[in-house]
């Protein structure tokens, strides 16, 4: 093999490795505590992340991607616990208690994250979306995962395509459940992303419809 023919093959092979390296973050090394020291570590890492720009920051995201929890249950945990303590902090300085949003911080920010190999980072989506439920405050609309389906529709249907039936209409479930599940934001929801998820794959776009009048009926008054 001559000089030339080795220099193409560099030329080829080398993005393919790069690739290869990109494929998954290892995130092994971080121990989650689920206690103050892990709400701490998240608020850092989202802040830093927020001020920071280029491979700074997308290092911060990864390492957030990383701390957030990986199951619905533990999502809970956390999101009680960081309720809990700002309440005691408000009370113990007789400031009024903290605002609520309807989405917490925590997941605005992972739900807009684009430094994350898309089926490392969806298969976590989707895993804390598994056995979800509305609760009301924070818990609800799929931790925001609706909006990758407007946003990166064919990504996030490949990598929800590939998971057991059961999952899909978990993801779904979340997405809609609600005290009233025909309400405004829902049929909103449905009217975006239903077409955009019917152009990619048409089975996960009936399990969607299915979903919702299932529940519709459900919890109908």
């Amino acid at each position: 093999m001559n000089f030339k023919s080795i220099y193409i093959l560099i030329c080829i092979l080398t993005p393919i490795l790069l690739n290869a390296q990109e494929h998954t973050i290892n995130c092994d090394k971080l121990k989650l505590s689920f206690d103050e020291a892990h709400i701490k570590l998240l608020n850092t890492l989202m802040k830093k992340a927020e001020i920071s720009e280029g491979d700074a920051k997308k290092n911060y995201e990864r390492e957030f991607f990383c701390a957030m929890p990986n199951s619905f249950d533990k999502m809970l945990d956390l999101l009680y616990l960081d309720a809990t303590l700002s309440h005691d902090k408000a009370k113990a300085n007789n400031e009024p208690p903290p605002m609520l949003y309807i989405a917490h911080p925590w997941v605005s920010f992972f739900s807009k994250n684009n430094s994350v190999p898309p089926q490392q980072y969806y298969n976590k989506y989707i895993d804390m979306c598994i056995d979800g439920f509305y609760g009301a405050d924070y818990i609800q609309n799929g931790f925001q995962i609706y909006k990758r389906f407007e946003t990166d529709t064919e990504a996030i249907c490949e990598v929800l395509a590939k998971r057991k039936v059961k999952d899909i209409e978990d993801v779904f479930y979340f997405i809609f459940d609600a005290s009233h599940p025909e309400n405004e934001l829902n049929q909103e929801i449905y009217k975006k992303i239903h077409p955009l998820i019917s152009k990619e794959n048409k089975t996960l776009a009936l399990i969607m419809t299915k979903t919702l009048e299932t529940l519709i009926k459900t919890k109908r008054h």
